[in-house]
């Protein structure tokens, strides 16, 4: 098993970009917890190093402190495990987090109690009349879950994601479409607006106008089989759309996608997905076309990002086989690819760049 680093911070316990909306960060914790030790109670898996490990960076990143974290981490360089959160918790706390861990292994009728338990002990928790309503609706009780979003809206307000669950509860109960999600919390590939897509439009244009400029005049001398100047238009027009992309936030950020991730079931270490994806797509890229399913199966999250620049980079390199001369056409199909993949990361990375120093 490769093993590059130790967890740093709370967002490699989880195995998230630092990106990560709310929801990606509940939906991640749930995955984790689904089959650990599925024998031991929730209350006992409070007393267990990984678990509680899991639990402090969960409670952390989706508790309002979670800006100062970030603050932090990037003046620590990233180092900065998260205190012990679930030390620190009430007996409501505790039985939520029970709740939650039960209703992440389908333990229905536990989570219920737990979460019921919360209630008596704190009638005003929002996150346990949140749980409760979540459970009913899974069980098909719309009227039920109705009145619990209800509960969690009065108690928490500002909380959008409450007041998307009762429009939705609502719809289900009446026979209604389910309304359309809000926005979420950071850009992603369907909220740009529409100069990032004139931006990425002209981007293909260019690819496009260079290639066909220079078909027919590939120049002398060779890289790899294929012609110097198609080998170095290649890297040109993967690094434009890299960067084009990735400043736009069409693309997440390059150490969000390709650095910091974990795949599930590697257990403690981080493993970057960039080993699987960035490797194979410069030794030979189309290998990047079969690692990359693989990595997304194992830890059960498909990245849009990734997903986007091998595309792009394969339309690309495909298109300079077709403008390519015949005697060097196949050895173009096969190998360029790997010029356009290098000179997109180059890109992404430095479009990323620009946009943390904007962000930050």
């Amino acid at each position: 098993m490769l093993k590059l680093r130790k967890p740093r911070n709370a967002y490699d316990l989880l195995g998230l970009p630092r990106s990560a909306t709310s929801e990606k960060i509940r939906a991640r914790y749930r995955q984790l917890v689904r089959n650990y030790r599925r024998e031991v109670s929730p209350g006992q898996l409070l007393e267990d190093g990984g678990f509680r490990r899991w639990t402090n960076a969960y409670l952390l990143l989706l508790s309002p402190d979670r800006r100062e974290y970030d603050r932090r981490l990037r003046q620590s360089r990233g180092r900065e495990e998260p205190a012990d959160l679930v030390g620190g918790l009430s007996e409501a706390g505790r039985l939520l987090v029970g709740a939650e861990v039960a209703y992440a292994q389908r333990k229905m009728n536990d989570a219920a109690e737990l979460a019921k338990e919360a209630v008596k002990q704190d009638s005003r928790n929002a996150e346990a009349y949140g749980l409760l309503g979540d459970i009913l609706r899974e069980q098909g009780k719309y009227r039920d879950a109705l009145t619990m979003y209800n509960y969690a809206v009065q108690f928490e307000p500002n909380n959008r994601r409450y007041w998307q669950l009762l429009e939705e509860v609502t719809a289900l109960g009446e026979g209604r479409t389910l309304p359309k999600r809000y926005r979420s919390e950071r850009p992603t590939l369907l909220n740009r607006p529409a100069w990032a897509w004139m931006a990425v439009g002209l981007a293909l244009a260019a690819v496009a106008a260079g290639s066909v400029y220079l078909r027919g005049d590939w120049g002398e001398g060779e890289i790899l089989n294929i012609p110097g100047r198609l080998a170095y238009a290649a890297l040109v027009e993967g690094f434009l759309l890299g960067l084009v992309l990735a400043a736009t936030s069409i693309l997440m950020p390059f150490d969000d996608e390709m650095i910091s991730y974990q795949v599930a079931g590697f257990g403690a270490e981080t493993t970057p997905v960039g080993i699987f994806v960035a490797l194979p797509g410069i030794v030979f890229f189309w290998a990047a076309l079969l690692f990359y399913p693989i990595v997304a199966l194992l830890d059960e999250y498909w990245s849009a990002s990734i997903l986007i620049a091998l595309g792009m980079c394969g339309a690309v390199a495909l298109g300079l086989g077709y403008l390519a001369p015949k005697e060097s056409r196949l050895a173009v199909y096969l190998l360029s690819g790997n010029f356009v993949f290098f000179g997109f990361l180059w890109g992404w990375l430095f479009g990323s760049i620009r946009r943390r120093a904007f962000e930050h």
